[in-house]
């Protein structure tokens, strides 16, 4: 049985999410719980676009050098629109931010293989009434990465207001 009482976004492993591939971020301005933004729960619904949420979703990272990790992505659903941040990459039970400046080089040390970029993802789950999964690259320049947050920080904080 799936414990259903939410944990810190930072602690969730890789095998919670093979458990269950999507989590979604408690909202506490809909609850009275002692839970905030930074606390994710099992989610038991599809991802369906319409629907206001943010996710942690169980991926697959591709890395430069082919190999294939697991990991998660940040999706952030605002009705039809749906944007995606590459969240955490796990390798050798260690947790990697893929948009890290030392992500290769951390991934290098611990797969003991080299040419370890992330270079794309892939979704482990298709949305609601979608066959494909959705996927991804990973930008390399680190201003497009940061330029791209940026955006989508001011999308995010101006849809709430809606």
């Amino acid at each position: 049985m799936l414990n259903t009482n939410p944990i810190p976004a930072n602690l969730l492993t890789e095998s919670l999410l093979q458990t269950h591939p999507v989590w979604q971020f408690c909202d506490d301005a809909k609850s009275d719980s002692d839970y905030d933004e930074s606390y994710v729960k099992p989610c038991e619904d599809a991802l369906a676009l319409g629907a206001f949420g943010s996710y942690l979703v169980a991926t697959n990272y591709q890395l430069a050098n082919g190999d294939v990790l697991p990991g998660a992505v940040q999706l952030d659903l605002l009705d039809a629109k749906v944007h995606f941040t590459p969240s955490t990459i796990y390798a050798k039970e260690k947790s990697i931010d893929p948009l890290a400046h030392d992500a290769s080089v951390r991934l290098t040390r611990l797969t003991k293989t080299s040419n370890t970029q992330p270079v794309q993802w892939t979704l482990a789950v298709s949305f609601n009434g979608e066959q494909n999964l959705r996927s991804g690259r990973i930008a390399r320049a680190r201003w497009i990465t940061a330029l791209s947050l940026l955006i989508r920080l001011i999308s995010l904080r101006f849809s709430r207001r809606r």
